[in-house]
């Protein structure tokens, strides 16, 4: 109650003393994590919707974007004759499809608007946020385009926005007035923002991490969004054993000219020359081709190593199963072995799968704060841990996009940062909670939103033959 009547008392000020809003907080990408786009956005917005008998309720929105293309808005407003405080929290998703040929789309919501402080049903509209894509120095992203809201004949309907502005990450840091005009103390986010106790920094470890990544570059198929998977998942596992204090990453790449079998097995040869400890953790990642033989028992797919000479003349080639991989690197009994493949997983003569890519905000900013506990839950647990997970199950394509990769490496990795940085919390009905992550819960995120943006892709021969996409996984124990 104390927070509520806080929040009814400053929310006055603080909207008059700002002109708020998008924050490019979060992963900071362009040279030392991912791309531009790729990097959690804020926005707030002033709208005013048209009331029943006449006049505007003025909408206050605060709109947090993720990096795989979900948000979180809180709508605040007054409304009555007694000018009552109202606050809504909203869940967001990704329209997938464009609204029109200008490459529009929108967020919208995923389930009820939730009433934070009481409920209004006269002058509160459901909204839904307008983007429209665009493209610079710094690689493609989505800017506000609009708001529109929901009447009472459930038509949509465009509202005035008198602002929509951004705001850095260190500006939310500096105002706390204005983020308490949205967000409780109580809330993950408040103390993400303000709260010191809630970071801690890494002092240096022992352990190693060895980090194995092979991708097809070099195929003129996949090649593009193959080589975005590379950098990014690289860069990211060598950012976490970073803040994790893990100083020694021993980074093998096998991509382009080098891309082959033989490379792949020489790679798993030296690491076992190398005698990784029982304290270590190994990192193995696929990204390109991979296909299904007559007779496959495995759920897993096979890596391909086809040259252009073998499709030409229909000829498998060389190929390694992904769950032989798993098993050659488990059996160096290191504390976390993880094996992951983004591939197909259908037959070999099966042509790829391109879809649209995902509504980001353009980023920049400050990089957040890394929430070290949970990633020493996840990288340094107690007890051994192994993972192998394939993009794909098997009779089906894994899906890609040429500006952010396979899907299940894009929607992967967004969940592992946001579980890594930040305050994201996954619980609306728990307002206080912050995150407990899992890989049981990071994965299953995942492949759930894997599964809903691959639905948006024709992959059969009419349209109704949708694409498929859920991941394959094994956690042990």
């Amino acid at each position: 109650m104390e927070a509520q009547q806080r929040l009814k008392t400053e929310y006055s000020f603080c909207l008059k003393a700002q002109t708020v809003v998008s924050i490019a907080l979060l992963m900071v990408f362009c040279a030392v994590f991912f791309s531009a786009a790729n990097a959690q956005s804020y926005y707030y917005y002033v709208n005013e919707v048209p009331k029943l008998g006449g006049g505007a309720v003025v909408y206050k929105t605060l709109l947090s974007l993720e990096i795989d293309g979900t948000a979180t808005a809180r709508v605040q407003y007054n409304a009555g004759s007694q000018q009552k405080l109202y606050l809504y929290q909203l869940s967001l998703t990704d329209s997938l499809a464009h609204v029109d040929g200008n490459g529009l789309r929108f967020l919208m919501c995923k389930s009820p608007p939730m009433p934070l402080i009481d409920k209004d049903s006269i002058n509160f509209f459901e909204p839904r946020f307008l983007f429209k894509k665009t493209t610079d120095s710094s690689g493609y992203h989505y800017q506000p385009d609009g708001v529109e809201v929901k009447d009472v004949g459930e038509n949509w309907i465009a509202v005035k926005t008198t602002e929509s502005q951004e705001k850095t990450f260190d500006e939310l840091k500096s105002d706390e007035p204005f983020v308490s005009a949205f967000y409780f103390e109580t809330d993950a986010f408040y103390k993400y923002l303000f709260d010191d106790r809630v970071r801690s920094t890494a002092t240096t470890r022992s352990e190693k991490m060895f980090l194995i990544t092979v991708a097809n570059t070099n195929d003129e198929t996949v090649g593009k969004s193959v080589a975005i998977d590379l950098k990014n998942w690289t860069t990211l596992f060598t950012k976490i054993a970073s803040n994790l204090g893990i100083s020694k990453v021993i980074s093998v790449q096998i991509y382009g000219d080098d891309y082959s079998k033989s490379a792949l097995q020489n790679a798993i040869k030296k690491l076992e020359v190398q005698k990784p400890s029982a304290s270590d953790i190994i990192v193995f990642y696929y990204s390109g081709h991979g296909f299904r033989m007559p007779g496959d028992v495995s759920p897993y797919s096979n890596i391909s190593f086809r040259t252009p000479e073998n499709r030409k003349n229909n000829v498998v080639g060389d190929y390694m199963p992904l769950d032989e991989v798993y098993r050659n690197l488990m059996a160096l009994k290191t504390k976390v072995c993880m094996v992951f493949g983004d591939c197909c997983n259908a037959d070999i003569y099966q042509n790829p799968v391109f879809g649209p890519d995902v509504n980001a905000g353009k980023g920049g900013g400050t990089l957040g704060y890394f929430n070290l506990e949970e990633a020493k839950k996840l990288f340094l647990p107690s007890m051994p841990l192994s993972l192998l997970v394939g993009s794909v199950e098997k009779g089906h394509l894994s899906v890609g996009n040429s500006l952010i990769g396979g899907y299940f490496t894009y929607f992967f990795t967004a969940a592992l940062e946001k579980n890594l940085w930040g305050y994201y919390s996954r619980d609306p009905s728990n307002l206080a909670s912050q995150t407990t992550a899992t890989w049981m819960r990071i994965l299953l995120e995942a492949r759930q939103n894997t599964y809903q943006k691959s639905l948006s892709i024709q992959c059969g021969v009419t349209k109704n033959d949708r694409c498929i996409q859920k991941a394959e996984l094994k956690i042990t124990p």
